[in-house]
């Protein structure tokens, strides 16, 4: 068979072509397979398509690193395996291992570049006169002061980084809510309220912004604890940059928007992770208790997103819940708060709402400490009412009962399934009996098991459990708490309507 003339194309000529396929999850699906010479072109490092995934620049000191690690070797063959149509878990599960990689490597970079940072500049400003370090300072505050009218100046960004690598400069912004402009402001103004813009900007541009927050950070980490004040009291820089991350949403827009800037959503993650290392670095810890684990969930709202902003923003919430989890709950006891119950339970009820089944079962399997929570604050009525208010929340339902582990909990210490005969839920009980078969032998706190249950204490039309329950192999003859057995309860005025059927 003769080649076909796209295949007859050079390289060179292909890539261009498949650049303009789509976003990367398309492109990946719509030619993987299609032979060995297309899927080697799909993972060429001159393609860029796994760094782009990731929105690194071409010029990113890190790219060489990238493509020379493990991860990306193996994320390459796997991707080099796919075929066209059977493989979508797959290829999304290559691009997820691609996020995670790389938000641990920013994280340890924070880390590196954290503390030699601190230590050229300490050695620099050491070096300063009292009148020198005055003079530097003031000359950083005022053009600092200038990004205000000035915010896209590269000139401002790049003069702002050079008094503080090159001459020490330390930025002090008094914590005051009739400051006109601080660092907390910086921030949102700069990066966060940009998240729904729509206007072109060059990765490099923003990698210089985030970059400048850093070195100022790294003149005094007391800007970290800046507040804006938006609400009473103010609120400091990380809560705003885990609102953003969160509900992918600024603090300061009071409008919902369409647009969705994933370029500054990574920003955000960048300089969330330098901050985290930052508070590490003070040991800080007042503010990295369960109360703000749960606060994360809260912040979660629906959005629509397409695929590949999808797995990039949903790998990252979750792989920084983890920093937030691994850095403080694993070594630590929980601090009893009244509202805490209240609060992780509509925490969950928000996830539910969102289809985050991903982080619901993170929490679930991430440990121990964090599992007890789940299951004290559990509400079997409550989210049963929640999971099957509609068709989407039911699909979600499913997927929940199909997780081994949750299941056998759910099964084994709550009502669940006595739950879901009382609202006649015939699919996701067959579904859960087909799952656990031996719960046709659990028993309600009267001694019924679940045929026994829906004679007596479900109302309405129960034909088809009945007939279900009895065809999948209830005990007829097993006895309750008042001694009645099936064919006991059905002689009751309630159920002669099943002796006709």
């Amino acid at each position: 068979m003769l080649p076909s003339t796209f295949e007859t194309l050079p390289d060179e000529i292909l890539m261009i072509i498949i650049r303009y396929s789509g976003d990367i999850y398309t492109i990946f699906r719509t030619f993987s397979g299609l032979n060995q010479r297309i899927n080697n072109i799909l993972v060429d490092k001159r393609m860029h398509l796994l760094s782009d995934f990731l929105f690194m620049d071409i010029s990113d000191v890190n790219i060489d690193y990238y493509y020379k690690s493990e991860i990306f070797h193996d994320i390459s063959q796997q991707l080099l395996s796919l075929t066209i149509t059977e493989n979508d878990q797959q290829l999304r599960q290559c691009l997820q291992s691609l996020v995670v990689f790389h938000i641990k490597y920013k994280y340890k970079q924070s880390a590196d570049q954290l503390k030699s940072s601190i230590k050229q500049f300490q050695s620099i400003r050491m070096q300063l006169t009292d009148d020198d370090a005055n003079n530097i300072d003031m000359e950083l505050a005022k053009t600092f002061k200038d990004l205000k009218k000035y915010s896209k100046s590269m000139t401002n960004i790049k003069q702002i980084e050079s008094l503080v690598v090159t001459k020490g400069a330390k930025l002090i912004c008094p914590d005051s809510e009739y400051l006109d402009f601080n660092f907390a402001e910086a921030v949102n103004h700069l990066l966060l309220d940009n998240i729904a813009t729509v206007r072109p900007i060059s990765q490099r541009f923003i990698k210089s912004i985030i970059q400048m927050f850093k070195v100022l950070v790294i003149s005094n980490l007391n800007l970290l604890h800046n507040r804006a004040y938006v609400v009473n009291g103010g609120c400091v820089i990380y809560f705003f940059l885990f609102y953003l991350i969160y509900r992918c949403h600024a603090w300061n827009c009071k409008t919902s928007y369409a647009t969705f800037n994933i370029q500054y959503y990574e920003a955000t993650v960048d300089l969330l992770l330098f901050a985290l290392q930052c508070l590490n670095y003070e040991c800080v810890r007042e503010f990295w208790w369960i109360d703000s684990f749960v606060d994360l969930l809260k912040f979660i709202s629906p959005i629509q997103l397409n695929i590949d902003q999808e797995i990039f923003v949903y790998t990252s919430q979750i792989e920084i819940l983890k920093i937030v989890l691994n850095e403080n709950i694993l070594n630590v006891t929980m601090p009893s708060d009244e509202l805490l119950p209240y609060n992780f339970t509509k925490s969950l009820g928000n996830l539910i709402v969102c289809n985050r089944l991903d982080i619901i079962l993170f929490i679930f399997h991430y440990n121990e400490h964090v599992r007890n929570l789940f299951q004290s604050c559990w509400n079997s009525r409550k989210f049963v009412g929640i999971l099957t208010g509609d068709q989407k929340r039911r699909k979600f339902f499913h997927a929940v009962l199909d997780d081994k582990s949750i299941r056998t909990w759910l099964t084994t210490n709550t009502n669940l399934l006595f739950i879901l005969l009382e609202k006649k839920e015939c699919k996701l009980v067959k579904q859960l009996l087909n799952l656990s078969p031996s719960l046709i032998h659990r028993l309600d706190e009267d001694g019924n098991d679940p045929l026994l249950y829906v004679c007596l204490k479900v109302r309405g039309c129960r034909h088809r459990l009945i007939e279900y329950l009895i065809k999948i192999g209830s005990d007829l003859q097993r006895r309750n708490s008042n001694d009645e057995n099936f064919f006991d309860v059905l002689q009751l005025k309630r159920n002669r309507n099943l002796l006709k059927s």
